[in-house]
């Protein structure tokens, strides 16, 4: 504090303005930052969301059922003609699990990733976490009635209870970083015309109050070592002329420089009288 105070006013204004770009500066980076987390939060939610209802309604048909299971597990399978084309077509009902996982393949793209994680069940509600470049959201996989009636019906399977987790979906989000997405949301226009009220609110300030209240110093101080004569500039003005407090501190000076420009005045005639 002592090293603020010990500042010229020009300098503490400068100080001002340099304070409020750097938190303007900050402001606008956590608020990107907000703005992008939940972003990436409603995307995640919206993939792991997409998985669960494509397989509740797959319940309908008993289950999902592909041409080519591609190395999953399945559970049966069944052979029939297509009504489209009148061919024979063998069909293969995937485990649910790795019904998910295929749906994940499948939905996975260049900037996510879908992943069925089963070895690590002890989640029980939703959690997300940056991880280098990457948005990680995880949700927990939570035991349906159809789970439960499937392994029950199918022999050695291990039993389920309804509700419990067996489970996460895992969802990879491949994200910019923040300076890039800062460069993307606030353009350089905006940056630019920022920059630019700044320098003409810093002009203002400089020239039409630290300028008038330098120069007022540097007469005071004149007057301080003796010289009466110094022009203050509003000899022809009065308070009741101006609105600006910088004018009316000078007018007031100016009195004061007439009033002991007087006394002197009045002392040096009586020492002559004297």
């Amino acid at each position: 504090m002592k090293k603020i105070k010990g500042l010229s006013l020009a300098d503490k204004v400068a100080l001002f303005f340099i304070l409020v770009t750097f938190f303007s500066g900050m402001g606008i980076y956590f608020a990107v930052k907000q703005v992008r987390e939940k972003e990436l939060i409603t995307n995640a939610r919206r993939f792991s969301t997409f998985l669960e209802t494509i397989l509740a309604t797959s319940e309908r048909w008993h289950g999902l059922w592909v041409k080519r299971p591609e190395g999953l597990k399945v559970v049966s399978q069944v052979s029939g003609l297509s009504l489209e084309t009148n061919d024979e077509v063998e069909l293969f009902r995937l485990h649910d699990p790795e019904a998910l996982k295929y749906l994940a393949s499948q939905a996975s793209a260049e900037n996510f990733k879908l992943i069925l994680d089963l070895h690590n069940p002890v989640l029980y509600r939703e959690k997300w976490q940056f991880e280098r470049h990457q948005f990680v959201y995880q949700r927990p996989l939570v035991v349906k009635k159809g789970c439960v009636s499937c392994h029950e019906a199918q022999k050695g399977a291990p039993p389920l209870r309804l509700g419990e987790t067996i489970g996460a979906i895992k969802v990879f989000v491949h994200y910019q970083s923040l300076w890039s997405l800062l460069g993307e949301s606030v353009s350089l226009g905006v940056a630019t015309v920022f920059f630019l009220v700044t320098v003409v609110l810093y002009g203002l300030v400089r020239f039409e109050l630290l300028s008038p209240l330098a120069n007022l110093t540097q007469k005071v101080r004149e007057m301080s070592l003796g010289n009466l004569d110094v022009d203050l500039g509003v000899r022809n003005l009065s308070e009741d002329q101006t609105k600006d407090e910088i004018l009316k501190l000078a007018i007031s000076i100016e009195r004061l420089r007439k009033s002991q420009k007087t006394m002197e005045k009045m002392l040096d005639d009586d020492s002559l009288v004297l």
